[in-house]
């Protein structure tokens, strides 16, 4: 009934991914690049039974919150979708964000305030890249893939890294071409270069190249960057010849160095390899873990479960005041890494455990090993039912939920309430600047038994997700 054709209306929403929403009739349409204010004219190219999508065309009047973007690929490249928001207006939408999806879909209607901690900076935060590589008319550029696509948009900046990791992977960029390198082609299958990956900390830089096949010279590449970039301490090269939306391959070479970089996060060190989960924002990082560490309440009687550890950053931060920690994750690299932490910072009450936590998790309770307090911090698809389950049936009097996906953090936390645990404090942590994403930690306590009801999740509920 609407496709294809133009309309001019305002956008009195956005949805929680950072598209503009309009209404034609009742009709919604979701509209990426426009934000709430804007006035804008824009073409229905996909229409479905309750919602479509349109095309921006033109801003006839722009949003008081409008502001240009420092990124010329910005509506190209779908990376950052809310850098034509000034920052203060992003942080309204991320706070807004976290209490719909705690209130909406986890159900809990008597949050009244989320908090959120700003990142200052809020463009050149990020401590981690991945540059996907391909030719255009025989020479390689680097960039990132256009929205649900493997097609790369080439750009000579990202304003999300900085300066300094930019100036390395175009360095990078350059060598390859002036060295006949060629970039994969998924289609022909021909190529070597992948991507290139780079990971910084407050002193130390690491590169990784995944490729299809070895690179040829690469000796003489690792040989240019040590003599040029003084704080690289790594280069690797790692086998990924599988057409697969997973960068990393299971094979790998260290050219040069050492394939993890040194980092601090308050008075801790850490061995952080290129494969383990780290956050990628420095600047909101701290305060993010500061707060885990005043909401987990432990103290040298506690005993805490950090279910996927990572490579122990939340876990040695807690460490220091608990009476023991206990942390699992399933990556071995990371596992290794957070043992190595352990001892670079002389931490003796912190163990650690390699695998899936639904299942290390459930055995050690039943073994008789229980925690006060645990700390819950997913990938973004949350928590296995089975590992909730767990935790419930354990009674912790504190459940620390560390989330960058509040919807299914708000989900998890409404299957937790069938075990009478309530949100008491919820907080955002901008560490996605410029983009749509947020971080979460969540307060769950329990409620008195005669304080709940059990909710059971239906298929709405998921839905919702």
């Amino acid at each position: 009934m609407y496709k294809n054709t133009e309309h001019t209306k305002i956008i009195d929403a956005m949805t929680s991914e950072g598209s503009g929403i309009a209404r034609i009739d009742g009709y919604t349409v979701f509209i990426p690049g426009a934000i709430t204010g804007d006035t804008v004219r824009f073409l229905v190219v996909k229409e479905n039974k309750k919602y479509g999508f349109g095309k921006l065309l033109e801003i006839i009047n722009s949003s008081p919150d409008r502001v240009a973007p420092e990124c010329a690929t910005f509506s190209k490249c779908g990376g950052c979708t809310l850098s034509a928001m000034n920052y203060g207006a992003q942080l309204e939408f991320k706070r807004k964000k976290v209490y719909d999806a705690i209130t909406r879909i986890g159900g809990f209607t008597d949050i009244e305030n989320v908090d959120i901690i700003p990142s200052n900076p809020c463009y050149g935060y990020r401590n981690k890249a991945q540059f996907p590589l391909s030719e255009f008319n025989g020479e390689i550029k680097a960039g990132f893939y256009a929205p649900h696509s493997h097609r790369v948009v080439p750009t000579d900046f990202c304003a999300l890294s900085p300066a300094r990791s930019n100036e390395i992977v175009y360095s990078c960029v350059e060598w390859f071409n002036k060295n006949n390198t060629e970039a994969y082609n998924e289609i022909t299958k021909k190529g070597a270069l992948r991507h290139i990956c780079i990971r910084s900390g407050k002193n130390e830089t690491m590169l990784v190249f995944v490729t299809a096949k070895p690179i040829k010279n690469i000796s003489q590449l690792t040989s240019f960057l040590a003599e040029k970039y003084s704080e690289i301490v790594g280069v690797v090269e790692n086998y990924n010849p599988e057409d697969t939306n997973v960068i990393y391959g299971t094979d790998d070479r260290i050219i040069f160095g050492r394939p993890y970089i040194i980092d601090t996060i308050g008075n801790l060190k850490y061995k952080i390899h290129y494969k383990s989960f780290y956050q990628v924002n420095p600047y909101t990082t701290l305060p993010l873990y500061e707060k885990a560490l005043e909401l987990s309440g432990v103290d040298e009687t506690k005993t805490v479960f950090d279910l996927y550890c990572g490579g122990g950053t939340i876990s040695l931060f807690l460490a220091q005041k608990a009476k023991s920690v206990i942390g699992i994750e399933i990556v071995e690299e990371s596992i290794i890494n957070a043992r190595e932490n352990a001892g670079l910072n002389n931490i003796e009450n912190a163990e650690f455990y390699c695998g899936a936590a639904e299942e290390v998790a459930p055995k050690l309770i039943k073994d008789g090993i229980k925690a006060d307090v645990v700390v819950l911090d997913p990938p973004r698809k949350g928590c296995d039912e089975k590992l909730l389950k767990a935790v419930g049936e354990m009674k912790p009097e504190r459940i620390v939920y560390v989330s960058c996906d509040c919807a299914t953090m708000a989900r998890d936390a409404k299957f937790l309430s069938q075990y009478g645990y309530a949100p008491t404090y919820v907080t955002a942590a901008d560490q996605f600047p410029q983009t749509s994403h947020v971080e979460t930690v969540v307060l769950l306590t329990q409620m008195k038994p005669d304080d709940y009801v059990i909710i059971e999740l239906n298929e709405e509920d998921l839905r919702k997700i």
